[in-house]
């Protein structure tokens, strides 16, 4: 889970995937390339946001969700359920509304 920040992941996490993305560890290289090792695994994101990206012309701000798919993909992890929890910043019904979408 990581909330949405300027549009992208938290420094936090992104800081834990360059711990995690080890050569030799989580993917190697090989002779057709990189090949991730952290296979068979189910992984869910969820997201929190203030606003709404994920529909609308906001689409394009949204760097979290291809960047984590991307990274997942990388390391093995294709399995990706992304949950949304968008526009908390909205006022309190928005809040509402956005746990029942996201259960």
């Amino acid at each position: 889970a990581t909330g949405f920040i300027n549009f992208n992941i938290s420094s936090t996490l992104k800081s834990w995937i360059d711990h995690v993305a080890r050569s030799g560890r989580t993917f190697a290289y090989g002779e057709n390339g990189p090949k991730g090792l952290v296979t068979g695994k189910k992984v869910y994101i969820v997201l929190a946001s203030g606003g709404i990206y994920s529909e609308g012309a906001a689409v394009q701000m949204d760097h979290a969700i291809p960047y984590l798919r991307s990274v997942l993909a990388f390391l093995g992890m294709t399995d990706v359920e992304v949950i949304r929890v968008e526009g908390v910043g909205m006022g309190a019904d928005a809040v509402t509304a956005a746990l029942a979408k996201a259960t």
